[in-house]
């Protein structure tokens, strides 16, 4: 809608290095290494090894701090740990899709989204291609 409708979109093919099975893959191990970080922080939180990090990153680097967010009586420490990582993996793929599109078409986010990798992996698996 906003690239499209709204004509946010320089509509612009993506460069092929974009498109290509490296970086592609390269993106989708970034994004698995940030998930299992968030998985990880989650887990020392809930075994009391590590206090509640209130704060969201961007791109696994760059920290936005949450302090006014959550003040700690409603849920355990260890399920507003999941949130704010789980938040933090959202942020990066919506703030990477919205930078995509504006760059280049509306749906190129599509192209090297980590799900979309993952699927295609599974898909040539099954049909017993090579990957």
């Amino acid at each position: 809608m906003l690239g499209g409708r709204f004509g946010l979109s320089r509509k612009r093919d993506m460069p092929r290095w974009m498109k290509s099975k490296a970086f592609r893959y390269g993106f989708l191990v970034f994004f698995f290494a940030m998930f299992f970080l968030m998985l990880w922080n989650t887990y020392l939180v809930f075994a009391g090894a590590r206090d509640l990090k209130q704060v969201v990153t961007l791109l696994w680097t760059f920290k936005l701090p949450w302090h006014w967010a959550y003040h700690g009586t409603l849920f355990h420490p260890g399920v507003a740990q999941f949130a704010f990582g789980f938040y933090s993996v959202m942020l990066t793929s919506t703030v990477l899709g919205l930078i995509t599109m504006v760059l280049f078409k509306p749906r190129s986010w599509c192209v090297y989204c980590p799900m979309g990798t993952m699927t295609q992996l599974i898909c040539k698996a099954k049909n017993g291609r090579a990957v």
